[in-house]
């Protein structure tokens, strides 16, 4: 039972690094860009279009989970906007007012996408035909495979940008909260009460597979981020050397 549910202790061990690692990037583009220009709107729009790919996959990930599970859509922009705080808004689309369940979904869409993305990216660019098992060699397997591909650079920007802008805002996870609780008790009454096959084949075997997949685009999400983060760092350095300035972060 333990190794059937390894992929899970992957998929929790690897979540830490990626949101690290993405809320880091995130942070210091925006301050890369001021650093060189001086200038927060300039540094917003560089910021914005280094992310654009997975930008424009996020908003418009949100845009069809809307139509698919029939919630009106109001407003669709691609416009990036300064926030109070700091922050920056790179897109929205605007839905009606409907059930936690639906609005779970429509915020979770770039997430599941973005996840598709990647793996469809492992797939096709980089040749990964299945993931018989979940370890650091084929991770590591799968970045060596991307770095001789075509278009290798190219490929490995595209799982950057989608990595980096497929989390869900703290707008899309509002109405998480009572849709995981009865998600959880659910399963959790469904697998005791003996009444879903546990079996080969069975939903708790597609359950392991999602999971496992999960993990995987999570693993090569972090080892294509790590040198981009090395990347911008030793810009920053350089740029702050060079320029006698710094950002305060």
């Amino acid at each position: 039972m333990a190794t059937e549910w390894a992929p899970l202790a992957w998929l929790a061990a690897l979540s830490v690094p990626l949101l690290f690692l993405t809320r880091w990037l995130n942070l210091h583009l925006q301050g890369l860009g001021l650093l060189l220009s001086e200038n927060e709107q300039t540094a917003m729009l560089l910021h914005y279009l280094v992310l654009l790919p997975g930008i424009l996959l996020h908003e418009v990930s949100h845009l069809l989970a809307a139509k698919l599970v029939g919630v009106k859509t109001r407003t669709f922009s691609l416009r990036p906007k300064a926030r109070r705080g700091g922050s920056v808004r790179f897109g929205a689309v605007t839905v009606s007012k409907s059930d936690p369940l639906r609005e779970s979904w429509i915020g979770l869409a770039p997430l599941v996408t973005g996840t598709a993305g990647i793996l469809l990216l492992a797939r096709w660019q980089f040749g990964v035909e299945a993931l018989p098992a979940l370890s650091v060699e084929c991770v590591w397997q799968t970045l060596l495979a991307s770095l001789q591909a075509p278009d290798a650079l190219l490929g490995l920007y595209t799982i950057f940008a989608i990595s980096n802008s497929m989390w869900p805002s703290e707008s899309d996870r509002q109405s998480w909260g009572g849709v995981v609780l009865f998600l959880v008790l659910a399963g959790g009454l469904v697998l005791v009460s003996g009444l879903v096959p546990m079996g080969p084949g069975g939903p708790a075997q597609w359950i392991r597979t999602a999971i496992k997949y999960l993990a995987f685009a999570f693993a090569l999400s972090v080892v294509v981020d790590a040198p981009f983060a090395v990347a911008v760092l030793v810009l920053e350095k350089t740029g702050e050397r060079m320029l006698g300035r710094h950002v305060d972060y």
